[in-house]
């Protein structure tokens, strides 16, 4: 090999080794993450669903039975004691009261005339002109007419009465929640045809599997979040079913919540968060716990510029989205909560931010 050769074989490394690109730091890997035991993390925590209600609702029915022929009130409407809220057809009621009364009409006649007669039956036994038998048949007459007159004076007033009935009214203030009937419908006496819930207190109405049980019987309070209200309200147990529903087999629970108000309206979704006596453990989302041969994990981020690190936890239970930590993690320690099958001890990763403009679940740019 001559010279040249060699010379021109150096010149073509050296310029293929100028041309080879230099290896590029792997990029950070985007990661969404939540702060153990913040007010953030309340939508992880452990609740019952449920909607609030009223404290007093009345189930109000006609005590006879027709045809009605007017609904006075809507759904939402709020009424006050003595309001009409339907009416039934009260044409053979009228008829009734009608006769009763003529009935009563006869009855008051007959007793003004017996009371006259023994006026005068009186004056003629004193006289001689009558015997003693005959004014005593006269005073039994009148006492008979007595009779009549409180009878027919008492069917009046219980036909008036059946004339009042045919129209539902509240029986103390209140919102209509419900309406189960309608013009034109034949309703018998005794079926519910309105609900009025007082405007009062306010519950929510939860429903308690046997699981459960305990830890409501042994809350000492609950924390109550009404629908996308800001805050939270306080309550306390009302009433817990002593037997469980035959369908869904779950207790009904009835927590009262403490100063709601008028914000708190009827219906609203209701979260409840028993509070028990000693602090209730850390709780992620499911997706947040790394599984690997029987042992759990969670990625825990570090500075400003985090990298992750695998910690070994301890499960005190698990739901179908939620996973309660017993041990491994401490409040105020930031862990990943997406991806984790993805990361490896020491990797960079970039905090992910939601944008509020965002349905949740999109992929944020």
């Amino acid at each position: 090999m001559t010279i040249r050769h060699f010379a021109a074989l150096c010149l073509t490394g050296a310029l293929a080794a100028c041309g080879k690109p230099e290896a590029q730091p792997e990029a950070p890997r985007p990661v969404r993450s939540l702060t153990l035991g913040t007010a953030g993390q309340q939508q992880a925590a452990a609740f019952h669903a449920g909607d609030i209600r009223a404290r007093h609702e009345a189930r109000l029915a006609f005590r006879v039975g027709g045809k009605v022929v007017a609904r006075l009130v809507d759904v939402g409407a709020t009424v006050k004691p003595g309001q009409a809220l339907a009416r039934l057809e009260d044409n053979d009621a009228s008829l009734d009261l009608a006769s009763r009364r003529a009935k009563l009409a006869a009855a008051e006649a007959d007793l003004k005339q017996n009371e006259a007669d023994i006026k005068r039956y009186r004056e003629l036994l004193a006289q001689h002109f009558i015997s003693q038998a005959e004014f005593d048949r006269r005073e039994a007459a009148l006492a008979a007419a007595r009779g009549n007159q409180q009878a027919a004076l008492a069917a009046a007033q219980l036909g008036a009465n059946q004339q009042g009935y045919t129209t539902l009214t509240a029986e103390r203030a209140g919102v209509v929640t419900s309406i189960d009937a309608e013009v034109g419908q034949v309703v018998s006496a005794g079926q519910v045809v309105a609900r009025v819930a007082e405007s009062s207190e306010r519950e929510a109405v939860i429903a308690v599997a046997e699981s459960q049980l305990a830890e409501v019987r042994a809350a000492r309070g609950f924390v109550v979040q009404v629908g996308q209200l800001p805050g939270q309200y306080q309550g306390v147990l009302r009433e817990l079913a002593p037997d469980a529903d035959s369908v869904s087999r779950t207790y009904t629970a009835r927590i009262t919540l403490k100063d709601a108000d008028d914000s708190v309206r009827l219906g609203m979704s209701a979260r409840v968060y028993p509070q028990g006596e000693a602090a209730a453990p850390l709780s992620v989302p499911l997706s947040a716990v790394l599984d690997e041969n029987n042992r759990h994990y969670l990625w825990l981020l570090d500075g400003k510029a985090p990298q992750v690190k695998r910690v070994e936890v301890k499960l005190a239970k698990v739901s179908s989205d939620t996973a309660w930590i017993a041990s491994g993690v401490r409040a105020g320690q930031e862990v990943v909560t997406a991806g984790v099958h993805l990361l490896r001890d020491g990797q960079t990763v970039r905090r992910l931010t939601h944008d509020p403009a965002q349905p949740v679940g999109t992929q944020a740019k």
